[in-house]
């Protein structure tokens, strides 16, 4: 497996992809960074504007109503009329509106005379008070404006009147005691009191909503010409008109942004109701200045939300003229959500591009190792058949590399010097291989001889004549077979010699000796060495005679897909482990030398038939020895059919 990235192939491929990795990648990521951090700033610049245009609104909202306000507070005619309809009283008394009043008996108890309420009750007529009040309510109007900037205003003396013009319009009587603003108010000279939003009651009866509507109000003090406090004036507006842009922005905002609107006290002004304790570490930020968990980033903060521990983006804003903060609170990750999106996108743009560089240098590497690989297939399946003959490559490559193709054209040339030279080599290889072959066999010649005249020397002696000349006439035949030149016979030859063998030495031993042959018809053709079928025989015969008859001997083959298989057994002791063994160490002593050792008579048929077998088929011989459980030995051998 290694090996594979060892390949020209792969030290291309791997080297331009590393290139184009890195590079790809330092570009990727620049890019990414920058457009990344350009989005960013832009999510937050936005995110800066809508808190910028919220807080604008919300000034401009107030500041009509401050306009309104100094309008009244400047107005000599509105202080003017003002002060004479509180101190003028009718003759009679008003009822029948709830505000039921006696002006001669306010008269009487409240005393009023100059500066604050100054100057004595008049009497006056009831239709003179009514184009009094009418005359005021045509100045209020004026200030207030032809376009409505706000929704209510009234005035207030110090005593118990008020005067309102806009949806409630007229003249009333109040408490001083119960208004929670009217000691501010009075105690601040100068200046304006913003109010918190309150429900109204009365601002919720000229709305078609059932629900209750809440209100904001400014105060101010207004005076005389002598500078001497004259009343109060009080300009209202509804609190969805205040907060519209905080309103729209909250009711569809693709960040699920929240807004807080608080003043220096922590007082939370917007949402309403709003849980002081969940908007405590936000309320405690003023503009310009951080907690020690928030790090300021020019027109934002990153906080870090106390009771979730997320990330949140913070645009701040401080009113001047209110005193009031504008907070947007979004979600980090909400907020950056293009920016996530557009660095997934590219991610997966880079990858396609990456991938098609990859692919782009793959192409370009095996473009350049594709004709080696096509030289080296060549090579490799180079048959010595092939040589010269044109089979092996073609002549030109086409590869389009001037060197690969020069290289090619080389490597034709030398396979066809390589033939005339592998001719010689084989040659000489063959007649080589040949001559071992008859060395090998012609030391089986004496083997079978010596032990054939050592037969018939027994024989002789028990005048065992008519079987003599029946072993002579077998002998004579073997000799023939044992003459002739070829190294390679068929196995129908061999088995027929070696059956001969047999009848031999069943002269030699009658009853006692029993053999049969079982061999799959097929082999029959099959060319193998000669003399390795009948030594096999002799030397089961040699070892099987050890113990009492009677003794037999099986030859049996068989052909198993492409291999064929033959096995000599008989029912002697078998090998001992000592014989075995020394058998087993001169087989891969040969192996590993590769040295045909000297054979001599005695011992030595095993041997002799493995070298020859294994001259004949390479790595595909089959020599096999074992003892057989039920008794006796048995020799296998075999190769490719």
């Amino acid at each position: 497996m290694l090996t594979k990235f060892k390949t020209i192939q792969a030290v291309l491929f791997s080297t331009y992809s590393l290139i184009i990795f890195i590079v790809f990648t330092v570009l990727v990521v620049w890019l990414c960074l920058w457009s990344s951090n350009l989005l960013k700033q832009n999510a937050t610049d936005s995110l800066s504007s809508m808190g910028r245009s919220m807080q604008e609104h919300i000034d401009s909202e107030i500041q009509k109503m401050n306009d309104v306000s100094l309008n009244v507070m400047y107005s000599n005619l509105v202080k003017n009329h003002f002060k004479r309809y509180t101190s003028e009283l009718p003759d009679q008394t008003q009822t029948g509106d709830g505000r039921d009043t006696d002006r001669e008996s306010d008269k009487q108890q409240l005393g009023l005379s100059g500066g604050m309420g100054s100057g004595s009750f008049q009497s006056v007529s009831k239709s003179q008070s009514v184009e009094n009040a009418k005359a005021l309510a045509e100045i209020l109007t004026a200030a207030i404006g032809p376009s409505r900037p706000v929704e209510q205003l009234y005035l207030y003396d110090f005593k118990n009147k008020m005067y309102g013009n806009g949806f409630d319009n007229g003249e009333r009587t109040y408490d001083p005691a119960t208004k929670p603003w009217f000691k501010a108010v009075v105690a601040m000279q100068n200046g304006k009191i913003i109010t918190l939003p309150v429900p109204d009651d009365e601002m919720s009866r000229y709305i078609s909503s059932s629900d209750m509507q809440y209100s904001v109000s400014l105060f101010r003090q207004f005076y005389d010409n002598y500078n001497d406090p004259t009343g109060i004036v009080e300009v209202k507006q509804y609190y969805n008109r205040i907060f519209s842009s905080i309103l729209a922005f909250t009711g569809d905002n693709p960040y699920g942004a929240q807004v807080l609107v608080y003043n220096d006290n922590g007082d939370i002004i917007y949402p309403l109701q709003a849980d002081k304790q969940h908007f405590a570490a936000y309320a405690s930020l003023t503009a310009g200045q951080s907690l020690p968990q928030t790090q300021g980033k020019g027109s934002y903060l990153s906080f870090v939300n106390p009771n979730t521990g997320a990330k949140e983006l913070l645009s701040l804003h401080r009113s001047e003229l209110t005193g009031w903060n504008t907070l947007i609170i979004v979600s980090e990750s909400k907020l950056l959500v293009p920016v996530f999106a557009f660095a997934k996108q590219t991610v997966l743009v880079a990858f396609v591009i990456l991938l098609f560089a990859i692919m782009l240098s793959y192409a370009a590497s095996k473009r350049i190792t594709y004709p080696i690989l096509k030289i080296h297939r060549s090579i490799r399946g180079m048959r010595l058949e092939d040589l010269g003959t044109g089979r092996v490559a073609a002549q030109t490559l086409g590869s389009g590399l001037n060197e690969l193709d020069q290289l090619h054209v080389s490597f034709v040339r030398m396979s066809s010097r390589l033939k005339e030279s592998m001719d010689d080599l084989l040659l000489s290889q063959s007649q080589e291989m040949q001559a071992k072959l008859i060395a090998l066999q012609s030391q089986m010649n004496p083997h079978f001889l010596y032990n054939t005249l050592a037969t018939i020397h027994a024989m002789a002696e028990e005048n065992r004549n008519e079987q003599i000349v029946a072993m002579t006439e077998n002998m004579s035949d073997f000799l023939r077979y044992f003459s002739t030149d070829a190294a390679i016979v068929s196995l129908q030859d061999e088995l027929l010699h070696t059956g001969k063998f047999l009848d031999i030495n069943q002269i030699r031993f009658g009853q006692k000796l029993h053999y049969e042959m079982e061999v799959d018809e097929r082999m029959r053709e099959l060319r193998i060495p000669k003399l390795v079928v009948q030594p096999l025989v002799e030397n089961a015969l040699k070892f099987g005679t050890q113990h009492g008859p009677p003794w037999h001997i099986r030859i049996s083959g068989k052909i198993e897909g492409e291999d064929w298989h033959l096995e000599v057994a008989d029912n002697g002791p078998g090998f001992s482990e000592e014989s075995l063994a020394h058998l087993f160490a001169r087989i891969r002593e040969v192996d590993e030398t590769h040295v045909v050792p000297v054979l001599k008579l005695g011992g030595m048929g095993l041997l002799n038939i493995y070298i020859r077998m294994k001259l004949t088929y390479g790595d595909a011989a089959v020599f096999q020895i074992h003892n057989r459980p039920e008794g006796g030995a048995a020799i296998r051998i075999g190769g490719k059919l």
